[in-house]
């Protein structure tokens, strides 16, 4: 079974031991932890990784 996936914004967090104590708490209740270090979380997510699926695939067919 796969692990559910938690989504976090690097810029949520005033410091990065406030960023590191919530990364290994989602952790430690069985979820991978993805993090967006560039955006804002006002964001569309899915249009945003639906890009990056784009320009993954046109990087591997050049």
């Amino acid at each position: 079974m796969k692990k559910p996936t938690h989504y976090l914004w690097k810029s949520d967090f005033q410091t990065q031991t406030d960023y590191l104590n919530t990364k290994r708490k989602y952790t430690d209740l069985g979820f991978r932890v993805v993090t967006y270090q560039d955006s804002q979380k006002e964001n569309d997510i899915h249009k945003g990784l639906k890009e990056l699926i784009k320009n993954h695939y046109a990087n591997k067919t050049n």
